[in-house]
């Protein structure tokens, strides 16, 4: 059976409402908005592939892209992977709050798992303090972040992390 594009659009809206790793809770209540110079989409391989420019934009979540790929069935997605050089990602967690921002050359969603990877030149960003490294793991249920790196791949083969003075004095501010 052929998908209707009604089909394809439901797919696509329950694609990016469990994409919230950290959101507004009005996010996913908003339309979600793609755009790419070009879409296909793959039934047999149960793919829907966006590339060229791509933007998506749901609420607070915006992400830019050369290319997405979206991995799963009708009824829900799997996995969604964003390329680029790089690609960007930005979500506000909470009213109030500053975007969470993040970009590497492929940043990966585990619907299931929610966990996010951001992998080649990857670099993390929430409220001043920031992370980098080759590659970063979220796992937003467990609430467990990894970061490695790779010494021919990033500077001084190190992993970064900056924690600016308000988290380390929490008065230094008042």
């Amino acid at each position: 059976m052929i998908p209707s594009i009604r089909d394809i659009l439901a797919l696509l809206s329950l694609s990016f409402a469990s994409l919230a790793v950290c959101a507004l809770p009005t996010d996913a209540e908003q339309d979600l908005l793609l755009e790419s110079e070009q879409l296909e989409y793959d039934q047999n391989a149960g793919t829907i592939t966006y590339s060229g420019s791509v933007t998506m934009d749901q609420g607070s979540m915006k992400i830019r892209a050369d290319r997405v790929i979206i991995h799963g069935d009708m009824e829900a997605a799997e996995k969604v992977n964003a390329y680029g050089k790089p690609a960007h990602f930005q979500q506000t967690p909470e009213i109030g709050m500053e975007p969470v921002t993040a970009q590497a050359n492929e940043l990966v969603y585990r619907v299931k798992d929610k966990s996010l990877l951001l992998q080649g030149d990857a670099y993390l960003n929430q409220e001043g303090g920031s992370l980098s490294g080759n590659r970063i793991e979220y796992d937003v249920t467990k609430a467990i972040v990894r970061a490695t790196s790779d010494p021919t791949k990033s500077e001084n083969g190190r992993v970064r992390m900056v924690i600016p003075p308000k988290v380390l004095d929490p008065n230094a501010n008042k």
